[in-house]
Order: structure tokens, then sequence, then C-alpha cells
């Protein structure tokens, strides 16, 4: 850890990190290079973009890797779209290199970097071997650009419209390039560029229209194929069969200083869309104004949560990890393919994810984000009627990580209250999953096995690729699905899913021991025998019965039946004591999504402390300047981040959340309709456990509060302590409601 701060250290003073002085907005606490100069995989986007906007430019280099990008790398350009926090990337595509004289192969315009500014908003670094200064400031679809030149009578800008992160910079994943298209009026400034591509996480092939143009009259342009120059040819296109990269080009003379700009959109839809955009959300070349709208906008959505705390970093970590929470996915509603009328949401990236800290968040403090979520839902539904784990590219991407997650983002939303959804029409899609779906994976699985198509018939799925997990992600599912389905009226229903909710005990091997341990999660055969697979053997991602995460980990997934997990382990004291070692000896993986509950577990078994105690261990040795504990994965682990720092985690897909000892000594959360929860402790950084709290002024033994009880809350007093204590230990559990 000393390492990797020193060395996150050493970048933000190179990229020229300030603190923000005591008049800035939340909004400059933002350090995007968070998640960019750390060595534990975070793989954050360092390029600006509005809240849940479409386009995402940011600098791209030879070694980045699955976000495109490597700090201490020479810039070889500025691509337009990037996925943010991600194991397995897409898109960089539409390369932007600003150069001094005139080179259009891969690699030969790479230039080291300085003065780097990274914030939400606008991004710039000077290009060190030619001496421009490169800006950008985002709007939702569209940027602007400005490139200040030296004097030069070849000052240029180099378009490649084949580059992406896939067949580029992360070269075995295999992209490929389908078709292929780049133009370029002189006269105007004009330049447009196309590109299908098949590759990524989406899976399948997707077409982007990049439509741009410049403030100045090129001096010269043309087009450009495998580094050789067409000089006054206006276009140039190829296909799957052709190899190697194209583009365009534009160059001019300029005065010592001069600046250039270039704005440009990107449309999934069709060049005259891309314009559209553009011309509606930059009809001038007013640089500023669009980066002072930018910080305005991200001012407001940051300022939902104001923390008070004495500490800069702490300010600098949270309000780039609530950031990152705004980010993806993506509202392309004015972008849509369906041009229905109705929200579309592309870009979630997996809700295995996001469903479990946030979208609660979002419904805290942006619940017309979650609203129109679920609205464009509806509408996939409605055209795609199979929706996936994953909808990238406005592609369904077949393969599941874990269950049909999107039903839990639709439960939580229902239970919560979230207003403007027809929730039985919302439900249907939740039925539709419960009734059609709950299917293992079998994309990588010999086409004679159908165990995985076996979880409705069994209530639990043999042993086969991800069995073990996926049964548990369904039982989840399948007691979300019930709760709606009560809720609602829907009795039968209710009664089937939360019956098959509780037969994953049929996976639990009484006999399978481990460190001294028995009773373990393990896969079964489809004959009734266990396997005994090891319950330390660590699952990977689609290479075992579990997923990202092994049985010491999956063992205490089940969010709905504690109560039962508790007794199966043999009572709430061994169970914390298993659960203490597991933790002590690296055995669950305590800080990636399958385990994002099982800090919480000691709750369960009347150890809130011990919650408090390990929920402070990660964030104050996984968090930093430098980045997150592994991938960000789309918020996820910022969004984890945001809720515990401030005392409060959801179980999401039921309406209660965990409480314990926040990091500030005061917060106050603005939510969704207004109304202000204020948290106040004495926080230091040794006091970790709860000794007493108080709601609104009455005493509150208990460590769980619902989400009705939060909403109607103005105020959360916390006295905190460096000791354990009893607080919450008598409190009783949530169990199951059905």
């Amino acid at each position: 850890m000393k390492t990797i701060l020193t060395a996150a250290a050493a970048l933000c003073i190179m990229a020229g990190c300030s603190t923000p002085a005591a008049n800035e907005s939340y909004a400059d606490y933002v350090d995007t290079g968070i998640g960019t100069r750390d060595d534990r995989g975070s793989n954050c986007v360092v390029g600006p973009q509005m809240p849940y906007g479409s386009i995402n430019p940011s600098p791209q280099t030879e070694n980045g890797g699955m976000d495109g990008y490597d700090p201490l790398s020479p810039i070889r350009g500025f691509g337009q779209l990037h996925v943010s926090g991600t194991g397995w990337s897409s898109y960089g595509h539409f390369l932007v290199s600003p150069q001094t004289g005139l080179d259009v192969s891969l690699t030969g315009h790479d230039s080291p970097h300085s003065n780097d500014v990274n914030k939400a908003y606008y991004y710039s670094t000077t290009l060190d071997r030619y001496g421009i200064k490169a800006e950008i400031a985002p709007s939702h679809y569209s940027a602007i650009y400005r490139f200040t030149y030296p004097q030069s009578e070849q000052s240029s800008i180099v378009f490649d419209a084949s580059q992406s992160i896939i067949a580029d910079i992360v070269k075995e994943m295999k992209g490929t390039v389908i078709d292929n298209s780049a133009e370029i009026d002189a006269a105007t400034g004009k330049v447009r560029m196309m590109i299908r591509f098949r590759g990524g996480w989406p899976g399948g092939a997707y077409n982007l229209y990049l439509a741009g143009m410049t403030d100045k009259t090129p001096a010269e342009a043309g087009v450009w194929k495998n580094g050789e120059l067409m000089p006054g040819v206006t276009s140039i296109s190829k296909d799957s069969t052709q190899t190697g990269h194209i583009g365009a080009y534009c160059t001019f003379a300029t005065k010592a200083d001069e600046q250039v700009m270039l704005k440009l959109a990107i449309s999934f839809n069709s060049f005259e869309k891309a314009e559209e955009l553009l011309q509606s959300e930059i009809p001038g070349w007013d640089f500023d104004k669009v980066k002072e709208d930018g910080r305005k906008t991200w001012n407001d959505k940051l300022a939902t949560i104001d923390i008070e705390t004495p500490s800069d970093e702490q300010k600098t970590i949270f309000y780039s990890a609530l950031y990152r929470t705004f980010t993806m996915a993506r509202d392309r509603s004015r972008d849509s393919q369906w041009q229905s009328g109705l929200p579309y949401w592309d870009d979630n990236y997996a809700y295995w994810d996001t469903f479990r800290s946030v979208y609660p968040l979002l419904t805290l403090v942006d619940e017309p984000a979650v609203r129109d979520n679920i609205l464009a839902m509806t509408d996939r539904f409605a055209h795609n009627r199979n929706l996936r784990d994953g909808f990238i590219a406005g592609i369904e991407r077949p393969d599941d990580q874990g269950g049909n997650d999107l039903d839990h983002v639709i439960v939580d939303a229902y239970l919560k209250g979230v207003k403007g959804v027809d929730w039985e029409k919302a439900y249907e899609i939740v039925k539709y999953n419960a009734d059609n779906q709950r299917i293992g994976h079998t994309g990588r699985e010999n086409s004679s096995n159908d165990n995985c198509m076996r979880y409705k018939e069994l209530g639990w799925i043999p042993s086969c690729l991800m069995s073990c997990s996926q049964t548990l992600e369904f039982a989840y599912n399948d007691y979300c699905t019930a709760l709606m389905a009560k809720g609602l009226g829907h009795d039968d229903d209710a009664a089937l899913y939360a019956a098959r909710s509780h037969k994953w005990t049929a996976l639990w091997n009484d006999s399978l021991e481990s460190h001294g341990f028995k009773g373990f999660i393990d896969a079964r055969n489809e004959d009734g025998t266990f396997v005994n697979f090891d319950p330390a053997l660590y699952g990977g991602s689609w290479i075992s019965p579990f997923y990202e995460a092994a049985s010491w980990t999956y063992s205490y997934y089940m969010p709905h039946d504690m109560d039962t997990v508790i007794a199966l382990m043999g009572g709430s004291e061994k169970f914390v004591e298993r659960l203490t070692y597991g933790f002590e000896n690296n055995l669950i993986e305590y800080t990636n999504e399958p385990a994002f509950l099982t800090q919480r577990a000691f709750t369960h078994a009347g150890r809130p402390d011990l919650s408090s105690y390990w929920v402070h261990h990660i964030m104050n040795t996984f968090y930093d300047t430098a980045g997150y504990p592994g991938n960000d994965d789309t918020g996820a682990m910022a969004s984890w981040y945001v809720f515990c720092s401030t005392g409060l985690f959801p179980n999401a897909g039921q309406d209660y959340y965990y409480l314990n000892a926040p990091l500030y000594g005061k917060t106050v959360i603005t939510m969704s309709d207004g109304h202000k929860l204020t948290i106040t402790a004495n926080a230091a950084k040794e006091n970790i456990y709860i000794e007493s709290c108080k709601i609104d002024g009455k005493q509150w033994d208990s460590p769980y509060i619902t989400h009705s009880q939060l909403m109607k809350a103005s105020h959360i007093e916390m006295k905190l302590s460096s000791s354990p204590t009893q607080w919450g230990k008598d409190a009783a559990a949530p169990s199951a409601q059905i």
C-alpha cells in the first residue's frame, strides 16, 4: 500500500493536481485520475463526461489497459467513447491527434505529456513533443477541443477512423472492423467518420458515426491509409477484407499560441443525427461556456451529498467516487435506435455489478434516473423480449455473469416507491425472467449437457460451469420477484417463486470441510452426489462452478436467508468465528461484488461492531487517491464507498439498509424529493464503532433501518467509539418476509 500511495502522489504532482480553494465547487474535488494511476486494475477513464453522458473523450496510449490509457506512457491521441472501470473493454473509436508536422502512422505521433488537469467536466494536457496544449470540454452527446499550437507552417489534426481499444491497445481481444469510412471537406473543415465494429463486451456488431468541424479553414486536407497520405482526396473507405487503418487529416499555418478548435458529436444511428446533436448542443465556438456549463451541471449533481471533513484528501476520494456513480449507464434517449419516445439507456455494462449499490444510491439522490432506466427496460422488453445482464451499444449481451439481475433493479425501485413507473408493466419483465429465464451459463458448455437449464425444475443447477454461483443468484432473483408479486397482489406467483428461492439449500454439503470448518456450498451432480469442490479454490471468471469467488465467499451469499445460513454453520457464535477466520486469512474475496454483503453478515449474527470494523478496514486499505480495490465496475466499487463512508449500505432488492460508523463529522444527503437527511458523528480515524445512535432525537438501537424510515428521518446522530461496543447486538435481524 505504501508503494502504491507514493506512486499515486508522484503521478498527482506530475499531473498538476491541486487542492480546491474554499470557494471552489464540489466538482472541483473530483480527480478523474483516481482509478488510472493505481496498479490494482481499477481501469477508470481519465477523460471527462457529463452525468450519464453518451460521449466520453479521453486520451489513449499504447500501453493502456481496458480503459485505453496509461498515465506514464506517451499519448497517441484522444478517442471519443470509452467504458470506465471494466474488466473487459469496449469502444475507443475515432482517435483525434493534434500535431506539428504530419505523421499518420499508428505509432509515429506518440507524445510525452505533462501539466495534466483531470476534472469531471474538463481535461487538458501539454503534448511535450509538439508544444501543443490540448483541452477537452464535453457536452452530453458532443465535445469541443481547443488546441493551442506553437508557430508552425504545418500544425495539423489527424483523424483515425479505424482505432479501437479492442483491436489496437488490448489486442488479445481481437476486435474486427467490418466497415469503415472517413471524409473531409477542406473548404469547410467538416469531417465525417463511420465504423461498423464487432468486438469487446457487446459481442455483436454496432455502428458509430462521427460528425465534426474545425473553426479554422484548413490550408490542406486529405485522407490516408496505412500511413500513406492522399492529399486532396476527400473520402476513403474499406471493409473487413482489407487490413490496416484509414482516416483523414487537415493542416494549418499557425502563429505562436494560436488556438484551433474542433467540435464533434457521436451517433449510433447516422451522420445526420450526429450533426443534429452537435448543432443543438454546441452551436458556436465558445469553449469556455461549454466548460463552465459542464462545471455547473456536475456541481449540481454532486451537491446532493455534502460532507464535512477537515481532510481534503477524503473529499477528493469521496467526490471522485460519487462522480463515477453518475457516469454509467448512459442516457442516449435522443439517439435511441427505436425512436419510441421512451427513455433509452445504454451501456448498462452489467446489472450484476450495479444492482447492489449504484442503483440504490441513485434511488436516494437521483430517482428520475432510476425511473427512466426502468422505463427504458420496458421499452427494451417490448422490442427485444429477452433482456440480458449487459446492454451495450444497443446489444443485449448473451452471456450473463450471474442471475437475471436487472430484476433486482426493478424490485428495489418498486419496494422503495419510485414514482412514474407502470409497475404491472415492469412486473411483466421479472415474471418473464422467472418463468422463461433462470437459465445457467450455457455459452461455454457442451451442447449435449442440459444441466444449466434445470434450475426451474429442481431449484438448483446440477454441476456445470457457474452452477453454484448462478443457483444462488437465481434464488435471490426469485425471492425479490416474490416480494414484488406479493405487493402487486399476484399471490400464486409469490408463493411459487418464494418456495423456489429457498431451495438453494440442496447445494449445502454438510460434510465438506475447509480450514477446520464444515459445511459449504458445493457443486452437486445430477444424481444427487456432491462433487466435493474445494471451498477455498478461487472460481475466477467463466471457469468453474463459482464465478469470481470461491465457495468460502458464496456460502454467505443468501441475502434473503441469513437466518438459515447461520443455523447451517452452527449458530451465531460459530458463524462469527468462521467469518472472521475467512476475512483474516483472505479466504473471502471481500472487496468484490459477491461479497458486498459479506461484511454485513456479522450484523445478522449480532455483531454489527465487526461489520463496522471490516467496512472501515476496506475503506482505509483499498481506497485512496490512486484507485479502487480492482475494477471499479462502472461505479460499483465507487458507490460502495459512497454509501459506507456516510454510514449506510443497502441490501438491494429489499427495503432496508445497514448502519455503520461514518467517516465524516457531518453528511447532508438531499433526497430526490428535496428532503434532507443529516448524519452527524464524532468521526475520527480510530472511531470505527457505533456506541449509540439517535434518529430525530429518539434512541435507535437497531443496526438496520428501512427505506421508509430513512426517508422520514431528518437527523441520524451517532456517538462513535474506538473500542468495540454492545450497540445493536440484541436487535432482531430482518428475516425472510415471504
